[in-house]
């Protein structure tokens, strides 16, 4: 075993020939309105290839070449004025009526239920949404309920607001809101593995106003539990995940009333069209997955990508409490590197920079013991300390660390890997900053230590060159849930940082010294500046002195004292040193992207072309294009229940590909791939509660099969949907009642 001080993990590379890691050489980025957005579609000479966050507003007819991405854009709430509506029956009233009056159209949906179809939880509580749409009471004849909402069109007949005469507000969430409020960042650090699950949104959205105590406690616990992973099978967990729906919902004091779609515009164009399309359900093209799925049809390996954008950069560029508008984190998805990217049609995460290896687990219930020089940060201070004897965890991660090089020249080496953990104590577990508190709370909470153990190196010749890769081993100790789930315990606490531990410990300095704040909050309880890595000229001329000071001392935070040394240090203020000399910003990653430029009215980007880049080119196309099932009958043999299912896949024909439907069989294939089916069942009882839930297996004539186990006589709905490749969005659902005797 090879101690962490002692590991190199990746060399620098920068000299080495070039290739195309990624599509566009370039990206450029541009605010503009929709009215702007529509013109530079047209614009023959430099047209605009997509544009994010709402629909452009066309003055004529849309053109032909513009297609549009689906996604949900926000939830619609209606509240209730305590202070008008006193009783469970009046509030429930109210509720109905502003619903009833909710101005639907292609883009608001009316939807009596906080889960929706682009939750990957939706089949889980689609007997509820079904039955709220069917027994929906009409709307009075004659409105007695004041309804205001907080934007026009959302209502028809809006009440307006007078003080305090209004029964029901209605507002739009988006779902950017509600995750930021949640203390969810897919920025520097990892975001928790049910960020995009409709419950966790729910619980956000609708717990702040529940006014009975015992549904409050009851809604609080149920979300512990699943947060923390007591959840031991499925049939348990999608209880407890409708147990917390009721329990926010049953006093009626607010209610999900409808939803809102986001339509974002791309150009088709056989030519100057983009292709490769996905989309996240959720944030619509703004995914880092979906910026490293597009290519242009004209110059797939070359060309100049131009995205248009709905709002200006207007929060902060720093990767730690920073990027938190549209435009910045679509600035983080070009530029940013996480361990794990979220994946555009699910609520699961796939592999970027780190692969899981297998591992043997501990029996249920059972510790393991942490190895004594494992390292754990020192609370307070966060000094990275051997763990020593005596510390126990519940569950080891074993990672593989795809390394490379820092867009400064710097190799990545083992404190950039462990120092992430250090900086989240220190500043997580203080109330320095609440919402980088919020944001490793998880990974704080289940956090017991982490150790380097060695590197595997792999060799691969191109052409008469031949290039090494150093992948370090890392183990994670982690006290995880219950029930082992690799793939979830691997999201709490990655070794991985998508920023130099240099970069870490400048911007560490400059909040300890006053200079900024980390978070928008922050800086405005403080009346500091919001720490900015790029836009900010005085805050570069202060951080530039500080890496002049850093350089002439040796500078390393306390936390890599042990791990790094004097010298060391020095070459690596250095570097950034000479990174801001050239490029005048200091965001420095080891991602796909570099930036090279920025004024208000455009961020442009470089590719990184180099072999020492360990992503290789069309890792996620996979996620382009997902195939859609349809359940088309479901019949039952006894205990057996027996699914039949169409798909509808993209066919590429040239530069274009079309939808075709067709009958799903075992060999049927999306371009040359493979689709993988995952078939899911709920069976509910006519108390409405889940008494069974899992998965399929195909039989050899191509049916999705369940087995029931035996159920006590009474009635039962039985609900499947077939997830090809695992695309949740907006399934089509089968059903079957029957009766058990």
């Amino acid at each position: 075993m090879l101690s962490a001080a002692a590991v190199p993990v990746a060399r620098a590379g920068h000299e080495i020939s070039y290739y195309p890691s990624f599509y566009p050489q370039e990206i450029r980025i541009e605010p503009l309105d929709p009215d702007a957005a529509a013109r530079e579609f047209g614009n023959a000479k430099d047209p605009l290839h997509a544009y994010l966050g709402t629909a452009p507003r066309f003055a004529a007819d849309v053109p032909a070449n513009l297609k549009s991405a689906v996604s949900l854009r926000s939830l619609i709430v209606a509240r209730i004025n305590p202070q008008r509506l006193a009783g469970r029956d009046a509030r429930c009233r109210a509720l109905v009526e502003a619903a009833s009056r909710l101005a639907t159209g292609p883009d608001v949906v009316a939807h009596a239920y906080p889960i929706t179809p682009y939750h990957a939880d939706y089949l889980d509580h689609i007997d509820r949404v079904l039955d709220r749409h069917r027994d929906a009471p009409p709307a009075a004849p004659e409105p007695t309920t004041r309804v205001r909402a907080d934007s026009d069109g959302l209502l028809a007949g809006n009440d307006g607001s007078d003080g305090a005469s209004w029964d029901v507000d209605v507002r739009e969430v988006t779902i950017d809101t509600l995750t930021r409020d949640a203390g969810v960042s897919f920025n520097t650090w990892p975001g928790p593995p049910w960020a995009k699950d409709g419950w966790f949104q729910a619980y956000h959205l609708l717990r702040p106003v529940v006014s009975d105590p015992i549904d409050a406690r009851r809604a609080d616990e149920i979300h512990d539990l699943l947060t923390g992973g007591d959840t031991r099978d499925d049939t348990r967990r999608i209880g407890l995940e409708r147990d917390l729906v009721t329990a926010l919902t049953r006093g009626c004091d607010s209610a999900v009333i409808g939803y809102r779609l986001r339509r974002e515009a791309y150009s088709d164009d056989f030519s100057n069209g983009i292709e490769n399309i996905a989309v996240d359900s959720q944030s619509g093209f703004n995914s880092p997955v979906v910026m490293r799925t597009l290519k242009l049809k004209d110059l797939p390996w070359n060309g100049w990508m131009r995205l248009g954008i709905d709002t200006p950069a207007a929060a902060a560029w720093n990767p730690i409490a920073g990027f938190t508008d549209a435009a910045g984190r679509l600035v983080w998805s070009i530029v940013g590197d996480n361990a794990f990217l979220p994946i555009p049609y699910n609520s699961l995460w796939v592999a970027n920079r780190t692969r899981i290896k297998p591992v043997e687990a501990p029996a249920a219930g059972r510790s393991l013991r942490v190895p004594p020089d494992a390292l754990i940060p020192e609370p307070q201070n966060g000094r990275l300390v051997p763990a020593g004897a005596d510390h126990g965890a519940m569950t080891k991660i074993v990672y593989r660390v795809l390394a490379s090089p820092f867009q400064d020249g710097t190799a990545m080496e083992a404190a950039d890997l462990v120092y992430p953990y250090a900086f989240a104590a220190k500043w997580g577990a203080t109330t320095a900053d609440a919402e980088i508190a919020a944001a490793t709370r998880p990974m704080r909470e289940q956090f017991k230590g982490v150790r380097i153990t060695g590197a595997e190196e792999t060799a691969i010749a191109i052409g008469d060159r031949v290039f090494t890769y150093r992948s370090p081993i890392v183990e994670v100790y982690l006290d995880a849930m219950a029930v082992a789930d690799d793939h979830r315990n691997a999201l709490v606490a990655p070794p991985w940082s998508a920023i130099p531990w240099h970069l870490l410990a400048l911007m560490d300095a400059a909040v300890t010294r006053r200079l900024a704040a980390f978070s928008e909050s922050e800086a405005r309880r403080r009346n500091l500046p919001w720490l900015d890595l790029v836009r900010d000229p005085a805050q570069r001329i202060a951080l530039r002195a500080l890496i002049t000071e850093f350089a002439a001392s040796g500078y390393r935070p306390p936390a890599l004292e042990d791990l790094v040394d004097a010298a060391a240090a020095t070459a690596r203020w250095q570097a950034l040193a000479r990174f801001v000399d050239a490029h005048d910003h200091l965001l420095v990653t080891n991602g796909p992207y570099q930036l090279r430029r920025f004024s208000p009215d455009v961020y442009t980007f470089d590719v990184v072309r180099e072999f020492s880049y360990p992503v290789g080119l069309g890792t996620f196309d996979f996620f382009a294009y997902p195939a859609t099932a349809f359940v088309t009958g479901i019949e039952r043999d006894g205990p057996r229940m027996l699914a039949t299912a169409e798909a509808e896949i993209a066919l590429k024909q040239q530069r274009d590909h079309r939808l075709v439907r067709i009958a799903f069989k075992p060999d049927t294939l999306r371009e040359t791939l493979p689709i993988r089916p995952v078939p899911r069942y709920i069976v509910v009882g006519a108390d409405g509660r889940v008494v069974a839930a899992g998965g399929a297996r195909r039989d050899e004539d191509g049916r999705f099969a369940v087995s029931l186990a035996p159920l006590p006589a009474g009635d039962y709905r039985f609900f499947m949907a077939v997830f090809l490749d695992g695309n949740t969005v907006d399934p089509a659902i089968g059903r079957l009642d029957f009766r058990s005797e």
